[in-house]
């Protein structure tokens, strides 16, 4: 038992010896879908971004099997509606307006599986981290109908944080207010 706790304290001593480095964080890709947990990613990328000086990527993925019926997949022959691009390319460019002008940031709409895209998107874009909202739905419901920060944290190259709740300046009736 000596050895073992005395094996221990070499190896903390060790570890306290060692240069500490530094977080290297350049590239933070933001996914959103729009809802209050995504908002508290963005509110956390902002403050991260700060620190870090790190370049942001806005991310919106548009899921054309949860935003058309198989009806209209069929009729349209795997044509994505162009109103659904726009109008994700719309919401971001209002959301672009939270962020501070001293973050560098863009946007970018893909179109596709929102768990793949937003992997493929950080491995392109080189990103240090993705910050993320997650509904909290728990594991039982996740295991039910899949999650797609779940699938993201098992396989992403890069860190991921996970960002639960709602943003502090949130109204249920008016969504995210600016300024508050």
């Amino acid at each position: 038992m000596e050895t073992a706790q005395m094996d221990t304290a070499a190896i903390i001593e060790e570890i306290k010896k060692r240069p500490k480095q530094a977080i290297k964080c350049d590239r933070i890709l933001l996914p959103t879908d729009g809802s209050g947990q995504a908002f508290k990613a963005v509110s956390e990328a902002i403050h991260l971004a700060a620190v870090t000086n790190a370049e942001v990527t806005l991310l919106m993925v548009v899921d054309y099997n949860k935003n058309v019926a198989a009806f209209e997949q069929v009729s349209l022959s795997g044509y994505v509606p162009a109103e659904l691009k726009i109008a994700a390319y719309q919401f971001l460019a209002e959301l672009m307006h939270v962020i501070p002008s001293e973050i560098k940031a863009h946007t970018r709409v893909e179109v596709g599986d929102p768990g793949e895209v937003i992997l493929n998107v950080a491995e392109e874009e080189e990103s240090d981290m993705i910050i993320m909202g997650t509904h909290g739905f728990g594991t039982f419901r996740s295991l039910l109908q899949g999650s797609v920060s779940s699938f993201v944290t098992q396989n992403a190259n890069c860190p991921v944080m996970l960002c639960k709740g709602m943003p502090d300046d949130w109204d249920d009736e008016e969504h995210y207010i600016k300024g508050k």
